[in-house]
């Protein structure tokens, strides 16, 4: 998995920001939120975030109960193999060197969303997907919580 950073609304992004040369950037993240716990499913799903770096906007619904359908895969569980298991992540450090750290989480169990709106703005400055083609995602998939463990500290690779 290739990490483009990450946005973090904390004052501890300093620490991995600058000990570690880590691509993690402030800003203020929001969500609103309305889950309905007797079906297991958002009703409303709203994340915002104000950052220089990367400002996003995403909102979701889960009225129904939409078919899980992954398409590219031979199978729905190799699409999660893919789509949701943790792996070994590289990125460009702040000082330009290239860096691996490794994510680790339980088995997830997703949902289908639809999908109401998104801009993720740094997607759309790096040229990578256009505001457009941010409307039509290959798959939208929700999990109300999740606890994941990052293995710090990174590693630095040589050439």
């Amino acid at each position: 998995v290739w990490f483009l950073g990450t946005t973090l609304d904390s004052w501890t992004v300093v620490v991995p920001r600058h000990w570690w040369q880590l691509p993690w950037y402030a800003g203020k993240v929001r969500f609103e939120c309305e889950f309905v716990p007797q079906t297991g499913r958002y009703r409303h799903y709203l994340m915002h975030t104000e950052a220089e770096w990367a400002p996003a906007r995403v909102e979701l619904t889960q009225a129904g109960a939409e078919a899980l359908h992954l398409a590219g895969f031979p199978d729905t569980e190799t699409a999660l193999v893919y789509l949701t298991h943790p792996l070994t992540g590289f990125y460009y450090r702040r000082d330009g060197r290239l860096g691996t750290y490794r994510v680790w989480h339980e088995r997830l169990a997703v949902r289908p969303a639809r999908l109401i709106s998104a801009r993720f703005g740094l997607l759309e400055r790096m040229q990578l997907v256009s505001a457009e083609e941010q409307l039509a995602p290959h798959s939208v998939l929700l999990q109300p919580l999740n606890e994941f463990t990052i293995y710090l500290p990174p590693r630095v690779l040589s050439p």
